[in-house]
Formats: structure tokens, C-alpha cells, sequence
């Protein structure tokens, strides 16, 4: 194997999903013998002590004249362009989780290979998004740079489609499962409690909002039903005013990020997504694993692939409350319709395996290498 180097750029830290994919694709880099270099501010307590592995953090200082996120990419844009000035290319092939136009960039100018990730529908989180010309900016970014790419993995087949729309380069787009599921959940389901969970960051593309007006409408009807949501952002305020002026707050409560969520899982009488749109949503595997029904919206992209359609959870539109309460109540009143289509949900789980897909990932950095030099 000519890869020797693994240059990985993810400027912005961010809690989620993206944070648990990175760090169990560098510990499989890792045990490959592989050398990391990470270009990220994500907390020193969080990354593994090995010989092999070598963070840079930014160390950003407030900036005020350009947006956080632009702001970080250029300065973590800088300093990969600097170590580039110390690698060989024939050994050393960059990865890129995010602001990748500028890493494809640097990469391009000093004849680099580079591999992207790109972990969301482009089209439809330009379409609700809540920055309309920043998210423009971004997409005219990618359709110009993405074609110089090596390779563009995507982490769902919808997501892969969408991305195709906006490239000529078509065929360098390919997608690859999450690299996320550690173990299967073996015990059968355990006894569930009259609640319903929801976790992800409290944003604008999760769409709370919606989940909670269809809480509204359960409690009319005299439902004796809690919803917990799990997670945190920055519609946190607009969330919590909603549920105050809906007069919900003894039925839905905002319990921030947990460290370990086994637990909600496995109690959770159903498991809700009420996204806008996704690129995989990790939290619906989760979900299938610990034997709860799911109901999620019919998002672009990937919870639909996770639950196989209908024949493993319960979908619904977008931004419709009405739909989200009318679903919730019939899986209340067929429960074990509910679960057989969560365990026939379980039985196609093994495509998220973090081995399986993780070692996807670097046979796909591999063959990049070889087929350049």
C-alpha cells in the first residue's frame, strides 16, 4: 500500500453524528498503521494518544469580519497548505469532512490527492436553509470545485443523487454507509415507557418545531403521552417559547446532550425524526438498533434507506404536525405492527457497521493513490 499519510481537514468542530463517524474512521486508520494528521479545534480529551496521530488545532481568536465557519476554514486552510509544503504526494492523500472547496483548492495548486465527504443533500439544505445567501455561496462552491475532486463519497444513496445533479464529474461520486454502528443490540426489546424521544441538535433542518405542534394535537385528544428531546443549538429559546406559549411544558421536556443514550432508546415507546432534510441521520440507526419504532419524515436523504421505506418504520411529509400526531397515534393503537416493522428495520442494521464501512473508506483513499501514481 503506497498510502502512508492521511491528512484530514474538519475545521469546525460540531457535536453530532459527524463527531463519532471521524473519530472511529481515525482509530481504524489508526490500527491500518496509517499516520493522521487532523486540522480540527475539536477538544484534545476527545482524540486518541498514538504515535501515528497528530492534531493541529487552529487555535482560532474571535473574528468579527467574516462568518465563524468562513472565517475557521481559511485559517485551517493556511496550515494545511503548509504542511503540504512537508509531505509527498505519492504517500499522502487528503481528506476532507467539510469547507472542502478550499481544501480542493489547495490540494489542486499543489498537486495533491484529495477525497471529500459530503454528509448532506446539497440541494434540499440549500432550500431550507436559513442563511439563503451563505447556502447559495456554498453550492455555487461546490459545483465549481467538487469536479477537480478525486473522489466524493456521499453517506446515502439520495444524497449521492442529489449531488450527481450538480457535477459534470458524475462518476467520481460514489456513497458509502456511515461508518457508525460499533455492536448489534442482541437482547430482545425491552419493556417500553409511555414517552416518545427525539435527538439530534436543536436546529432549523431538524424542524422541533413541527414535532412539538403535533404534540399539541396528541394532548387535545387526550393522549397521556411525553415527548423527550435530546440534543442542543441555536433554536433552543424558539423551541422551549413554543412548548411555553402551546402550554406543553409539563408534556415535553428539553434535556440537552447525553452522554449515554442506551437507555431513551431502549424505553422509548417511539423513536421520532421530524427532519427537513438529512444526509443519513445516524440517530434513526440508533433507534432500529434498540428494537423502537420510528417514525421519521420523507427527508431528502437517507432516513427512508435506513428504515427501508415503509417496511421498517412509518413516514411522513415534511413540516406537517397533523400527519406526525395522526402517525403517532395509529402506531400507539397497532403497537406490534409497530414492532415487526422495527425488527424487519433490524434485520438490514449490519450496513452501518463502523468495520465494515470504515474499511470502505480507506480501500476507496487507497485506490485513489494508485490510480494516480
Amino acid at each position: 500500500m503506497k498510502l502512508k499519510k492521511i491528512i484530514i481537514f474538519y475545521p469546525s468542530f460540531e457535536r453530532g453524528g459527524v463527531e463519532i463517524i471521524l473519530m472511529n474512521l481515525i482509530n481504524f486508520f489508526l490500527k491500518k498503521k496509517v499516520k493522521i494528521v487532523l486540522i480540527s479545534n475539536i477538544p484534545k480529551k476527545k482524540l486518541p494518544k498514538n504515535t501515528n496521530f497528530l492534531q493541529i488545532n487552529p487555535n482560532y481568536k474571535t473574528n468579527s469580519l467574516f462568518s465563524d465557519r468562513i472565517y475557521k476554514a481559511f485559517r485551517a486552510t493556511t496550515i494545511l497548505s503548509n504542511i503540504l509544503k512537508i509531505s509527498n504526494p505519492k504517500e499522502t492523500i487528503i481528506f476532507s469532512l467539510q469547507s472542502s472547496s478550499l481544501a480542493i483548492l489547495v490540494s489542486k495548486i499543489k498537486n495533491y490527492s484529495i477525497v471529500v465527504r459530503n454528509a448532506e443533500d446539497p440541494i434540499y439544505s440549500t432550500i431550507y436553509s436559513e442563511n439563503k445567501l451563505l447556502s447559495l455561496l456554498a453550492i455555487m462552491s461546490k459545483i465549481l470545485t467538487y469536479n477537480f475532486s478525486d473522489k466524493i463519497i456521499c453517506n446515502s444513496e439520495g444524497s449521492k443523487v442529489s449531488l450527481q445533479k450538480l457535477l459534470f464529474s458524475k462518476s467520481k461520486v460514489i456513497s458509502i454507509y456511515n461508518p457508525y454502528l460499533k455492536k448489534i443490540y442482541q437482547k430482545k426489546s425491552s419493556s417500553k415507557r409511555n414517552f416518545i424521544i427525539t435527538v439530534g441538535r436543536l436546529t432549523k433542518q431538524k424542524d422541533h418545531q413541527s414535532l412539538v405542534k403535533a404534540m399539541q394535537i396528541l394532548i387535545k385528544k387526550d393522549c397521556n403521552l411525553k415527548l423527550l428531546i435530546i440534543g442542543d443549538g441555536d433554536q433552543k429559546r424558539k423551541i422551549q417559547q413554543l412548548i411555553e406559549n402551546l402550554n406543553l411544558k409539563k408534556n415535553i421536556k428539553i434535556l440537552g446532550w447525553k452522554k449515554n443514550l442506551d437507555n431513551y432508546y431502549k424505553s422509548a415507546k417511539i423513536f421520532v425524526l421530524s427532519s427537513l432534510y438529512e444526509g443519513l441521520g445516524n440517530v434513526v440507526i440508533d433507534a432500529v438498533n434498540f428494537n423502537t419504532p420510528v417514525i421519521t419524515t420523507n427527508c431528502k436523504s437517507g432516513p427512508s434507506e435506513i428504515v427501508k421505506k415503509n417496511k421498517g418504520g412509518f413516514i411522513v411529509p415534511i413540516s406537517n404536525p397533523m400527519q406526525i400526531a395522526m402517525k403517532i397515534l395509529y402506531c400507539l393503537k397497532n403497537y406490534k405492527i409497530a414492532i415487526n416493522k422495527a425488527k424487519y428495520a433490524k434485520k438490514h442494521i449490519y450496513r452501518f457497521s463502523e468495520q465494515k464501512n470504515s474499511e470502505k473508506y480507506l480501500n476507496e483513499l487507497v485506490k485513489v493513490i494508485h490510480e494516480k501514481y
